[in-house]
């Protein structure tokens, strides 16, 4: 799944990275796009993601967010072709690999409402394949072993999949405060946990806690994501 790091040295620095999570209204409802990697890359190879990649020197802004923020449109356009809609791209969540991992990311997520173009070109190196897909159906097929997503695209897929149009979704990310997830992975028998911010157990690091759980657990190659609680509004 993962390649663990050597912790008897240092951990690896986590790399800047950018993702963007672009949306549009489909004939059906809610639709996202998704990438599909590369089976012979080194870093979560033949697996379904949303565009994105490494903060560059050239990507220009004040602090990390507006650079990852350029970031996310560049390697847009780079990976599918795509521009940005009109509306500006949203904060929607932020994610640091954990130390127990060989390939670390800072990678901030954003939120792209696509209205325009959505006529996608993959390069077919770096990414081989697209789909435009309800969430819901993204999670199904996950669910069923037929669809190889890493845990933040889930957790961004249940996310999305609350909502029913585009204009509720960006009502909702533009109201809350953007998530923070550093994940702490457990064993659990046969099964990985990664707990996340907010789950009983996440403190203590402990998966026998799960009064209240914010956690993915990882069964036999398949993820299930479970969030017991709404994410807090900017004013709370």
């Amino acid at each position: 799944m993962f390649e663990k790091a050597d912790l008897e040295n240092k951990a690896t620095p986590a790399r800047s990275a950018a993702t963007l999570i672009v949306t549009r209204d489909g004939a059906d409802g809610l639709e996202v796009l998704l990438l599909r990697r590369n089976p012979a890359l080194k870093v979560m190879a033949g697996a379904w993601v949303f565009p994105g990649g490494k903060v560059d020197e050239a990507d220009a802004g004040e602090d990390a967010l507006a650079r990852a923020n350029s970031a996310a449109i560049r390697e847009l356009h780079e990976e599918t072709g795509l521009e940005v809609g009109s509306e500006p791209i949203i904060h929607f969540s932020r994610w640091l690999t954990p130390e127990v991992v060989k390939y670390r990311f800072d990678t901030y997520f954003f939120l792209a409402p696509q209205s325009g173009n959505t006529s996608v070109v993959v390069d077919g190196s770096e990414i081989v394949e697209y789909r435009w897909v309800k969430p819901d159906i993204a999670i199904a097929e996950q669910a069923a072993g037929t669809l190889k997503v890493p845990p933040p695209t889930l957790v961004s897929l249940t996310d999305v999949a609350e909502y029913e149009s585009l204009a509720d979704l960006v009502k909702a990310v533009k109201r809350r405060q953007p998530p923070y997830f550093f994940p702490r992975i457990l064993e659990q028998g046969e099964d990985h946990v990664f707990l996340y911010p907010g789950d009983s157990g996440y403190e203590a690091s402990d998966v026998s806690l799960s009064t209240v759980r914010h956690r993915t657990t990882m069964h036999q190659g398949v993820f299930s994501y479970r969030r017991d609680f709404p994410w807090p509004d900017h004013h709370q």
